[in-house]
Parts: structure tokens; sequence; C-alpha cells
């Protein structure tokens, strides 16, 4: 999801770009990688700058706040127009691993475009645009089994309550739930259950136990996978 995150100028009128984007929607990093890559691109006319880094879930980061067992290269670059920008990623601590189960952190990529030849030598307020992806540090030994993560996980109906528990040591991304009668969902919006826990989301109707439902996940490549399961 990209969000607004800061302003240049003092006035009206404002001027807002995204023109590089990241190239995929989630990052695996299996612990006995030395380095992985993430690549951007920028779609625009213009050239762009960027600065990344990764944060451990404050969303209100910034590179000089964030401490993370990471090693981000380059923290600053200008991205060409119509062309593309590797990032590097390096896992420095491994007293960070948590070695049953993944973690989760998340890679930050502020755009800020140029400002538009039209516009040189004007009052305007220029807004940078922030996407923000999940990074998951992924043990080795794990890595082949990340496919079968839904079968580690359980739905109980408890009256006005959905108790969603993950038996399994991978995080489990959720973006509907449905009884097959209907397109109703009723997760309402994407949830993300942790490893080994135990996540309650409100609904306001849920099917009996024992009926069958669709569940929808995204899998390692941000594709919907579509499985089935029963109702506790």
């Amino acid at each position: 999801m990209k969000k607004l995150l800061f302003s240049l100028g003092v006035i009206l009128p404002f001027f807002a770009s995204a023109n590089v984007v990241i190239g995929t929607t989630r990052v695996v990093y299996p612990d006995n990688q030395k380095e992985i890559s993430v690549q951007l691109l920028n779609n625009g006319s213009e050239p762009s700058l960027v600065q990344a880094w990764i944060d451990d879930g404050d969303i209100r980061s910034t590179p000089e706040t964030a401490n993370v067992p990471f090693l981000l290269q380059p923290p600053v670059v200008k991205v060409p127009a119509h062309s593309g920008q590797q990032l590097r990623i390096s896992f420095l601590n491994r007293h960070a691993l948590q070695a049953d189960r993944e973690s989760v952190f998340y890679l930050n990529v502020l755009d800020i475009p140029p400002v538009p030849e039209n516009m040189q030598g004007k009052n305007i307020m220029q807004l940078a645009v922030r996407s923000r992806i999940k990074l998951f540090l992924r043990p080795s030994h794990i890595q082949n089994h990340a496919d079968e993560s839904i079968q580690h996980l359980v739905l109980k109906r408890n009256k006005g309550t959905l108790t969603l528990t993950n038996s399994g040591p991978f995080f489990i991304t959720l973006v509907g739930i449905s009884d097959g009668t209907s397109k109703s969902n009723i997760l309402g919006e994407g949830i993300m259950v942790a490893p080994y826990s135990t996540l309650n989301v409100a609904a306001s109707s849920l099917p009996a136990p024992g009926t069958s439902l669709a569940v929808t996940q995204i899998n390692d490549f941000g594709a919907r996978i579509q499985t089935h399961t029963v109702m506790q």
C-alpha cells in the first residue's frame, strides 16, 4: 500500500507522483542466502530520487530510527526514467533469527519525484510517495513447505468472533473467507496470522460449525490461492 509521507514547499498548487514501483508485492529471504535483490522500476518519463529502508513493524519508522538486522544498499539512489534499479539486502545478525519460525519485517521505498519543468521556480507543495511491503525472514530448513501453511490453520466460531489458530511456522496472509453460498467475505479486510499464534476477528455473521469454507490466501509470489477447510 502506498501512503503520502511528507511534503515540501508551503503553498498550493501541489504536485504528487508515484512513478517508481517495487517489482514484487512481498519479499522472502531464506536465511542461508548471503544476499537477495529487489527490483525497482521507474515507469515515469523523468528520473526519481528513491530512499529505501527496512523496519521491524513500526509504520512511523524512518531510515534514522529503524533498527533491523539487515544491510540495504543503496539506501538512496536516482532511478532513471523508464529504467530500473536493484536494491541489495543482506542479513547480518544470525542471533536475531527465530530458528523455528518466520520473522516479518517491512521494506520501505520512498519515491521523491522531480519538480516538473513547467513548475520550475514556482511555489508548490510536492508530495513524496512511500511504498511498504512485507519482508519475511525464513529459516532455510522450513522454506520448502510454505505452500502447505494453510494446512496448519484452524478456524473456530466463538459467538460473534472468528478465532484463527496457526499451528505452523509460517505467516499466513488471508484476504477472503466465504461459505461458498454467497460472495460475502467474512473477513471484510485482509489479515495476517503469525506463526504459532491465535488471532480473534470480530464478525457479525458466521457460518455454523461444520460448514465448508473457501479460504483465499496470498502465497510467496503474491498470487491468490483458494483452498477449503471446515469451520470448527
